[in-house]
C-alpha cells in the first residue's frame, strides 16, 4: 500500500474561496491529494509525519481557473506556464478531441507537470467553418444535435463549446440534451444573441460578444465565418464607442441573462491588446509585451515568432489610426468596462479567462492581468478572485472537487508573498503553488522549460 504523503502550510493568513472574509494564522493540513483539514493554528493539529511550510506573514488561495484556453498543437501547449502562474486548472473550450484528451493523460501520468485540463472537445458549427479555426471546430448537421452531443458526453468532455453559427432553436435542443448528460454549456455567440442564448438555456457566454445584440442597425454581420480573426474582433470596436452602455437596453439584457442564471466570461485580456497596442494602461502588460516579456525565451521559436508578430499587427494598426479612431477606440474601451461591471453590479456571474493563446496571450500568466481588468472593472479583489477559484468550480458542477480549500476537496493552492485583497496584482506573488498536493516553485518551473 503505497504511504500518503503529508504536508502542512502553518501560519498563513487564508483566503479559502468561498468569499468569507480570511482566516489568519491558519493552518493548512494535506493528505495525499487533497486538504484534510483548515482552520486557526492553534487549534488544527499538524501530523508528525507532515512536511510543515512556514507560511507566516504568507497568504494562501486556492488554485487559480482559467475558464476560457485552447490548448492549440503540441508546441503551444504550456502547462509548465500555467502551474508557474498558479493555474491549476483550466478549460479548453475548443480542440479536437485526440489532442485535448492526450494532453490530459500526460499530465494525469506525471510525464509533465501542469495544471488539471477540463474540455470541450471541438467548438460545434451548424454553418460554415471559418478555415483558420477548423483545426478545433466541427461541422454538424442540426438535426442531429442531439447525437452530436451524445458522442462527445459519451468522449468524456466536461462541457459543450457552441459557436458562433449555432442558431437558437439548435442552442435549445444541445443544451437540453447536455443538461440531460449533466454537461454545461459554453457559447461565442453570433446567430444566437444574448437574452436568446440565456432562454435557450447557456450556461455561460464567452466574451463581450454577448452585446453585439445591442449594435445599431447598420453594423450587424451576416457572415461572421467569413471574416478573419482580425476583421471579426474589430468588429466590436466600429460602433462600442458611440453606444450607451447604461442604457436601457443593456439592463435588459442583464435582466434575462441574469434571470436564466447565465455567466458571463468577458476575457478582457483579449480586448485589451488594441489600447494596449495604443500605449494606454491596460493593467500589467510585462508577460504579453514580447519587447519585455521572461516567457519569450522559453517558447519554441515558431511561437515565439508569432507572439512578436502578432503585437507588430496590433502595433502597426494603431500607429495607422486617425485621432478620431484612437478616441473612438478608447471610447469603447472604456464602455467594455462599464458593460462587465454594470452586469457584475446588477447580480450576474462573472467568470475568468483569457482566450490563450490568442493575440499575444501567454498561458497562465495572462490571467493575472485578467483579475486586474476584472477590478478596474468594478469586482473587488475579493470578487475577481472568486471569479477565478469558486465561480468556475460551480459552473462546471466541480464544487465538491476543487475552487475552495476545505477537507475533501483537492489540494491546489497558491503561497504568496503579499496580500491579493489590498491589491489584486499581488496574485502574481507567488512562491509556491501546491497542485493536487505536489509541491512547486514558478522559477523551478520556468528554469526547467529553458535547461530542456
Amino acid at each position: 500500500m503505497r504511504e500518503i504523503h503529508r504536508l502542512a502550510v502553518s501560519g498563513a493568513t487564508v483566503l479559502d474561496g468561498t468569499g468569507r472574509p480570511p482566516l489568519e494564522s491558519a493552518t493548512v493540513v494535506i493528505e495525499g491529494d487533497r486538504v484534510a483539514s483548515v482552520g486557526s493554528a492553534v487549534t488544527t493539529p499538524i501530523p508528525p509525519d507532515a512536511t510543515i511550510i512556514d507560511g507566516k506573514g504568507k497568504f494562501v488561495t486556492p488554485g487559480l481557473v482559467d475558464m476560457h484556453v485552447h490548448v492549440y498543437t503540441p508546441e503551444k501547449w504550456h502547462p509548465e506556464f500555467f502551474l508557474a502562474a498558479g493555474v491549476t486548472t483550466v478549460l479548453d473550450l475548443g480542440g479536437q478531441l485526440h489532442d485535448v484528451a492526450g494532453y490530459r493523460a500526460l499530465i494525469e501520468s506525471g510525464a509533465r507537470p501542469g495544471p488539471r485540463i477540463l474540455f470541450t472537445g471541438p467548438m460545434l458549427e451548424e454553418g460554415e467553418l471559418y478555415a483558420g479555426f477548423a483545426g478545433f471546430c466541427r461541422r454538424f448537421d442540426s438535426t442531429n444535435t442531439e447525437a452530436e452531443v451524445d458522442a462527445l458526453a459519451d468522449a468524456g468532455v466536461d462541457a459543450i463549446k457552441l459557436y458562433v453559427t449555432v442558431r437558437p432553436d439548435t442552442a435549445r435542443r444541445a443544451c437540453a440534451r447536455a443538461h440531460a448528460r449533466g454537461l454545461p454549456v459554453f457559447m461565442h455567440q453570433h446567430a444566437t444573441w444574448g437574452v436568446e442564448a440565456a432562454l435557450a438555456g447557456i450556461d455561460s457566454v464567452e466574451h463581450v460578444n454577448v452585446f453585439g445584440q445591442l449594435a445599431p442597425q447598420g453594423f450587424w454581420l451576416a457572415e461572421p465565418a467569413k471574416l478573419n480573426p482580425f476583421e471579426y474582433g474589430g468588429w466590436l470596436w466600429r460602433w462600442l464607442g458611440d453606444f450607451d452602455p447604461r442604457s436601457d437596453a443593456v439592463h435588459r439584457l442583464y435582466d434575462g441573462l441574469i434571470a436564466a442564471g447565465t455567466a458571463l466570461d468577458p476575457t478582457l485580456v483579449l480586448y485589451a491588446a488594441r489600447p494596449g497596442a495604443l500605449g494606454d494602461d491596460v493593467g500589467d502588460t510585462s508577460m504579453d509585451d514580447p519587447e519585455r516579456t521572461k516567457a519569450l525565451p522559453l517558447l519554441p521559436s515558431a511561437v515565439g515568432k508569432e507572439l512578436v508578430g502578432r503585437w507588430a499587427e496590433r502595433r502597426a494598426a494603431a500607429h495607422g489610426a486617425s485621432e478620431a479612431a484612437r478616441h473612438r477606440m478608447r471610447r469603447a474601451w472604456d464602455n467594455i468596462l462599464t458593460l462587465v461591471g454594470g452586469f457584475h453590479r446588477a447580480g450576474g456571474m462573472v467568470l475568468a479567462g483569457t482566450d490563450c493563446p490568442n493575440v499575444a496571450i501567454v498561458s497562465g500568466f495572462s490571467l493575472h492581468r485578467e483579475l486586474e481588468l476584472l477590478v478596474r472593472a468594478g469586482l473587488s479583489p475579493m470578487e475577481a478572485i472568486l471569479a477565478a477559484t469558486r465561480r468556475p468550480a460551480e459552473r462546471l458542477g466541480k464544487r465538491e472537487l476543487f475552487g475552495t480549500i476545505a477537507p475533501g476537496r483537492a489540494a491546489d493552492l497558491l503561497l504568496l508573498t503579499a496580500d491579493p485583497l489590498a491589491d489584486i496584482r499581488n496574485i502574481g506573488r507567488i512562491e509556491r503553488v501546491i497542485a493536487r498536493g505536489a509541491v512547486y516553485e514558478p522559477d523551478q518551473l520556468l528554469r526547467g522549460l529553458r535547461t530542456g
